[in-house]
C-alpha cells in the first residue's frame, strides 16, 4: 500500500531529466549498440549512509555484523523492482509478443551480463568495497562469472539504495534512468530482429489473384549459428503469374523455415517491382470483375426473357 501511495505522488511530481555523457558501447557488458550512444548520469542516492552500504560487500564486514550493513539487503530491493519494471516495460511496449517472447526480453534487459555492463560503465566497482577473492575474479578466466554476477548485484543494490533513501521519488528516478539505459537495446537487439508475422498474408493480398502463385522455397542448405543447438535457415520467396515466371521477391533467414518465410515475406514487401505487380493485378481484377458483371446480365436477360 505504501508503494501504491509512493508511486501516486511520483505521477504528480516533475523528475528533472538525467544529464548525459558520451561513452564508447565497448565499454557495455551487453555490447548493446556498435557506435557510441549517451549514458545518463548516474542517479544520486541522497542519503550518503545508504550509499555507502550499497557499495559495501558483507564479505568486507567482521563477523556478525547485520546483514543492513551490506548491500545484500538493498541488492534483494533492487533486484526485485527491476524485475517487476522490465516485466511492466516490456509487456506495455509489445503488446504482440507472446509469454515466451516477453520472457526472453525481459531476461535480456535484467540479466547479470546487462547489469554488469552498467555498473562497470559507472564504475560502481571502483567506489565498492569488495573482498580480495571477488577483486581478483575480475582477471580470472575461471571465475569471471563471479566477477559478473557481483557487478550485477551492485547495480540492483544501487538501484535499491536509490529507492530506500527517497520512498517517494525514487521509483519516478528509477523508472526514467532505466528508460534511457534499455532503449538501446530494445532498438538494436529486440526490434530489429522482431519478425512480421502478417508478412505473408500482406504480400499474398497485394499481388495475388487468379492465374497467379506465390512460392517459398529453401534458399540454399541450413547453416550453424555461433549459438550452441541453433540453426538457421534460408527461404527465398518467387512469384508467377501477370507475365512474370518465378520473379525473385526476397529471401530471409531465421530459426526455423516459419520464420525464415515470413523474413522473406517482409523483404518482398520492399521489392522495387512490387507496385508494378500490384497495378497489373488491379487491371486484372477490375477485367474479371466487368467480366463477372456482364455475365450477371446476361443470365438476369435470360432469366427475364423466359
Amino acid at each position: 500500500m505504501a508503494r501504491k501511495r509512493h508511486r501516486e505522488h511520483e505521477s504528480e511530481t516533475s523528475i528533472p531529466k538525467q544529464k548525459k555523457r558520451t561513452l564508447d558501447s565497448s565499454a557495455n557488458q551487453s555490447k548493446a549498440q556498435s557506435h557510441e550512444y549517451q549514458l545518463p548520469d548516474l542517479p544520486v542516492i541522497p542519503e550518503p549512509a545508504i550509499a555507502k552500504v550499497a557499495s559495501t560487500h558483507l564479505g568486507t564486514l567482521p563477523s556478525g555484523t547485520p546483514l543492513t550493513n551490506s548491500y545484500e539487503r538493498l541488492e534483494f530491493v533492487g533486484d526485485s523492482y527491476l524485475a517487476y519494471l522490465a516485466a511492466s516495460t516490456v509487456n506495455a511496449r509489445y503488446p504482440n509478443f507472446d509469454s515466451g517472447k516477453l520472457s526472453q526480453t525481459k531476461q535480456l534487459i535484467v540479466c547479470n551480463a546487462t547489469l554488469a555492463g552498467y555498473a562497470k560503465q559507472y564504475k560502481l566497482d571502483k567506489r565498492a568495497s569488495l573482498p580480495t577473492e571477488i577483486k581478483q575474479a575480475e582477471h580470472s578466466k575461471h571465475n569471471s562469472k563471479l566477477w559478473i554476477k557481483t557487478l550485477g548485484d551492485l547495480f540492483e543494490a544501487y538501484v535499491g539504495g536509490i529507492l530506500e533513501a527517497d520512498p517517494y521519488h525514487g521509483c519516478a528516478t528509477i523508472d526514467a534512468w532505466m528508460a534511457e539505459l534499455w532503449e538501446p537495446l530494445f532498438k538494436t537487439q529486440v526490434e530489429a530482429n522482431v519478425v512480421n508475422r502478417n508478412a505473408k498474408q500482406e504480400l499474398a493480398i497485394k499481388i495475388m489473384t487468379k492465374g497467379t502463385s506465390i512460392s517459398y522455397s529453401d534458399d540454399g542448405p541450413v547453416q550453424k549459428s555461433s549459438l550452441k543447438g541453433r540453426d538457421i535457415y534460408s527461404v527465398k520467396v518467387c512469384y508467377t503469374g501477370l507475365g512474370y515466371h518465378d520473379l525473385w521477391l526476397g529471401a530471409g533467414k531465421g530459426p526455423n523455415k516459419a520464420e525464415a518465410g515470413y523474413a522473406a515475406a517482409s523483404q518482398a514487401l520492399q521489392h522495387p517491382q512490387l507496385s508494378e505487380i500490384m497495378a497489373k493485378k488491379e487491371e486484372r481484377d477490375l477485367i474479371s470483375k466487368a467480366q463477372k458483371d456482364l455475365l450477371g446480365k446476361d443470365i438476369q436477360s435470360d432469366l427475364t426473357k423466359e
